[in-house]
């Protein structure tokens, strides 16, 4: 679909929905990601709306399933066949034996190239869904409800990754979604501690890639954890326009630019796999952040106020900025498999002259790094 046919038909389905919607520019993959207070309700009218033929596979959670059956069930003409597959919550799952059998689900449901994968739930269930959307078949039409805020504030936008028993999403493709829902009601379900995970990746879009106020957003932490939902779209919003700018510019990582994404990530993912998945992701991103711009600061290129300023931010959301007590080489040794390494060495996303001005580095020495992670340990 061209452009600007996309954008008048988002236009006007927003308008008939009360919705806000942004458009993803990926050439003849662009998407349309709509925002609205209950817009799951309207699933089926959606669908219809872009070509999505009668046979739907949701991948799922079995809790999910429970809250959200009768709302998706109703939104459905039925005509539909409709078949779910689930798999246990938790990052453990998001692995090739998880995909394998939902692959196996695809086959029963018949779900061919006139069908769509419907992606309803957190962060692990986008990237399943999406890697089993990209693969299957080599790659049928995929829709992505995200559920939680961390899914809603990033993982809404962009490619997927599973993980390997060796680290942290190191398998994935690139596969663009035909639409995005971002019901903002589901957020009213989310425990505090899933708020604060996914406050941690707004502050890494919104503050640090995007520049957002800080104080204006440190302000609104307090309406975010009470799920104030105006205030937690207005920053999703916020977080998925910046996210896009990245990606429209280097969709598969090609020149590099893409990597800015991976700010604060260095670290996460490497602890997330030291500590076996034990704490999520949102307070190993909280502890992340605060490592990349400590070491930014100690590079110099980044001032002390801004690590401070960050650092505070981080903790009034809740979340720890602290390494636990662990084996750092070990930690270093997890680090070494990220996805953008050189031969010579372990290299991150830094911040320079402040928020909003991420770059890639060169190779860094490990007796930097493990400076680094000294200083910011409890």
């Amino acid at each position: 679909m061209k452009k600007k046919e996309l954008r008048a038909k988002s236009e006007r389905m927003a308008g008939k929905y009360t919705a806000d919607f942004q458009i993803a520019d990926f050439d003849n993959r662009s998407y349309p990601i709509f925002y609205g207070k209950n817009i799951m309700n309207h699933l089926g009218h959606f669908l219809d709306e872009y070509k999505i033929t009668e046979r739907i596979i949701i991948i799922s959670h079995p809790s999910l399933k429970k809250l959200f059956n009768k709302k998706i069930s109703r939104s459905l003409p039925e005509r539909y066949e409709v078949t779910w597959a689930l798999f246990p919550s938790g990052e453990k799952n998001k692995n090739a034996d998880t995909v394998h059998r939902l692959y196996d689900k695809c086959v029963q449901a018949k779900i061919d190239k006139n069908s769509a994968i419907v992606a309803l739930g957190g962060g692990v269930v986008q990237d399943v869904a999406n890697y089993v959307a990209a693969t299957y078949m080599r790659g049928v039409p995929f829709v992505q409800i995200p559920t939680t805020l961390l899914s809603q504030a990033d993982i809404g936008v962009g490619g997927c990754s599973i993980n390997h028993n060796k680290g942290k999403s190191l398998i994935g493709q690139f596969h663009q979604p035909c639409l995005v829902l971002m019901d903002s009601s589901s957020l009213k379900t989310l425990p505090k501690k899933e708020l604060r995970d996914g406050i941690a990746e707004l502050i890494n879009k919104v503050i640090c890639l995007g520049n957002y106020d800080s104080k204006i957003f440190s302000a609104d932490i307090k309406k975010m954890l009470s799920a104030n939902s105006k205030t937690l779209q207005k920053y999703i919003k916020i977080s998925n326009k910046v996210k896009i700018k990245i990606i429209e510019k280097d969709e598969t990582g090609i020149s590099g630019h893409r990597f800015l994404l991976d700010w604060g990530h260095t670290i996460t993912y490497a602890l997330e796999k030291v500590l076996n998945y034990s704490i999520s992701h949102g307070t190993a991103l909280g502890i992340g952040m605060h490592g990349a711009a400590t070491l930014s600061h100690q590079l110099g290129f980044l001032q002390k106020n801004k690590v401070k300023e960050l650092e505070e931010i981080i903790k009034k959301s809740g979340l720890p900025t602290k390494l636990p007590k662990l084996n750092k080489k070990k930690l270093l040794l997890y680090m070494r498999l990220d996805k953008k390494n050189t031969e010579r060495g372990v290299c991150f996303i830094l911040l320079k002259d402040g928020f909003g001005k991420a770059m890639l580095s060169d190779a860094i020495s490990d007796e930097k790094i493990l400076s680094c992670l000294d200083e910011i340990s409890a």
